[in-house]
This record gives C-alpha cells, structure tokens and sequence, in this order.
C-alpha cells in the first residue's frame, strides 16, 4: 500500500496516534522513506521524522491538518476510525475488552460523533461486567462491534500493517546498532 502524505491520510494518522495505536518507533522510519523519496518533502513530514513524543507528534500532525489551504478533510467517518484503532489495539491484546469499551464509550462522549454513541459502548461495560467479564459474552459483543465498525478496521487495519513493517524495520536498526555497540 503506497501511502502519499496529504491531509486525508495526515487526519488518519493523527487518529493512530491520538489512540496510541502507533508511536515515533513506527512513523520514524514512514518519515524517513518519505523524505528520502521526495525532492521537496512535506515540512511536516521533517518535523515528525524527529519527534518522539507523543504529544508533539500529534501536535505536528494537527497543525498540517488545520494549515492552508483550508479543506475540511475531518469527518464523522474519521471519528468511527478512532473505534477502529481501539479495536485494532484489542485484537492485538494491546488493551483487554473492558478497557476498549471504556476508552471507546468516553471517546464517544467527548466527540459525539460516532456512529453509535457512548451509551452503547457503556451499556456494553455494564452487561460484560455484570456477567463477571464472561468470554462467551465478550465474543459476542466482539463480533457485534466488529460488524458494526467492519469499514474502518479493515481500513485502519490497512495502514497499520504498513506502519508494523516500518516498525520491525526500526527495532531491527536498533538490533543491529545494540550489536555494533557490544562488539566496540
């Protein structure tokens, strides 16, 4: 998947980050290739090809979002994504399935433009805790959002394996760096 670094893919990233689903050891390595391939990369491609702090690197990536020219590229389908991510970082065991559905729910609350809204993902909670966090439920529940939010994982899903292989590539550097060290 070739990925070409304009806005519409600057408001998908800033989502990887903003859920954590990706850091600087996977969008390091993005930037690199980015800046080596261009003659004029994007100024804040340069910018986040340095940056290891989460934080700033949202920071980059929403300050290109919101730069002119003005387009308005962030839709309700980029909030749904967030879901995505979280759902994403579950099914990797990142997070536990109660943790999703509470990061979801309050995403949800704070934005208000999800397709389903926070009390979905609450009410979910309160059944999966009810039932003592029982993995016949769980799975159920999976499946449902899975269906649910099905477009924006398989499209967040996409570029994350892009960005997994940017990140093997880094810990493989680092591998390789740790070695040259040992052996001086």
């Amino acid at each position: 998947m070739k990925i070409e670094p304009n806005k519409e893919f600057a408001c998908k990233l800033g989502i990887m980050l903003g859920s954590k689903l990706i850091w600087y050891k996977h969008f390091q390595p993005f930037c690199d290739e980015i800046i080596l391939e261009y003659t004029k990369p994007p100024y804040w491609i340069i910018e986040l090809a340095t940056e290891r702090h989460q934080g700033s690197a949202i920071e980059i990536v929403n300050k290109y979002i919101h730069s002119e020219p003005f387009i308005s590229y962030y839709s309700s389908k980029h909030f749904d994504q967030y879901i995505a991510c979280l759902y994403i970082k579950y099914d990797r065991r990142e997070i536990s399935w109660a943790g999703f559905l509470l990061e979801s729910g309050q995403y949800a609350d704070s934005c208000e433009a999800v397709k389903e809204p926070c009390e979905y993902f609450f009410d979910l909670l309160s059944q999966y805790e009810a039932e003592e966090f029982n993995m016949e439920l769980e799975h159920k529940q999976r499946e449902e959002i899975k269906d649910e939010f099905r477009n924006e994982i398989i499209e967040m899903q996409e570029i994350n394996d892009v960005f997994r292989e940017y990140f093997k590539q880094y810990i493989m550097k680092e591998r390789e760096a740790a070695l040259l060290r040992e052996m001086d």
